[in-house]
């Protein structure tokens, strides 16, 4: 993690980029799904990190929910009494609630910049949250503000976040995808591409000793880096087929298809073999401490 950011430029460049571009073009370039299948995938995913079912009822909160990933999936799964999606981009948050009525479901979402959770103490029974970790300026304080809200013996969750290795093999690979996006712009829709400030959107990236950090006075931790084939594949690769070629015949089927095919063998093999330093997506749980 890095030391000494400045908070205030973090949380400007964040919500711009998210209000401005991110708004637009995540869901596709993500390849964001909802339907039973992705939900199931989500829900095991979450449960594996956790090392145990879900708690039932009560309130989730997703944090960093973005277009709502995570937060829908948890409304379609039907489990709890009420989710939350909490973003610092208000755009993002539309899209959220957008996709959570198409989907038949209700989620609330809550702008935030995710310094102070806007959530009484002890008041919430799951925290997750993918990819959020690595844009906000002070983790360790927010994972404090996680540690408050949630209820005594109530887990947190999370995924998706950079390590250090795996951050410079994307980084390398994403540069033709960036280049490629800006050029679409210009060319289809007239505007210029506004891009990532770097280092003030992906601000941190995630070691094991940064975990230990960030979880301390919790308790049960769980640590679970994993990915290695499919984030360098989809991330460097994918993501321009679903972002600039989806119009073509068979281009969809075709990167979902290598998508399934890549996180195969990542479980089967490559996030047995590899060392953590070199796999790509920190994965943890942790629980406040009963009390």
């Amino acid at each position: 993690m890095r030391p000494n950011v400045d908070a205030a430029v973090v949380h400007r460049e964040n919500r711009r980029f998210h209000d401005e571009v991110e708004a637009e073009i995540y869901d596709q370039r993500m390849g964001i799904d909802h339907g039973a299948a992705a939900t199931r995938r989500m829900i095991a995913e979450l449960e594996e990190v956790l090392g145990e079912s879900l708690p039932r009822g009560g309130t989730a909160v997703d944090v960093g929910a973005g277009t709502g990933h995570v937060a829908v999936k948890l409304a379609r799964s039907i489990r709890f009494g009420s989710v939350i999606a909490a973003d610092i981009s208000r755009r993002m948050l539309e899209r959220a609630a957008q996709s959570a009525v198409v989907n038949g479901c209700g989620i609330e979402a809550v702008e935030t910049d995710m310094a102070q959770l806007p959530f009484g103490d002890a008041s919430v029974d799951l925290v997750v949250g993918c990819a959020v970790l690595h844009h906000l300026p002070d983790p360790a304080s927010f994972m404090r503000e996680v540690c408050r809200v949630l209820k005594p013996g109530a887990p947190c969750i999370f995924i998706g976040e950079p390590t250090p290795g795996g951050d410079r093999i994307v980084g390398v690979l994403q540069s033709p995808l960036f280049a490629a996006r800006g050029v679409y712009r210009r060319i289809i829709t007239g505007r210029p591409a506004s891009e990532r400030q770097a280092g003030q959107i992906d601000v941190h990236t995630f070691s094991l000793s940064d975990v230990d950090e960030l979880t301390s006075g919790f308790e049960r931790v769980r640590v679970l880096p994993q990915g290695f084939l499919e984030p360098v594949i989809d991330s460097g690769y994918l993501a321009l087929v679903r972002e600039l070629l989806a119009w073509l015949p068979g281009a969809m089927t075709i990167a979902r298809a290598l998508r399934r095919c890549c996180r195969r063998i990542d479980a089967a093999v490559l996030n047995r073999v590899l060392p953590p330093s070199w796999l790509m997506s920190m994965k943890f749980s942790a629980r406040r401490p009963l009390e």
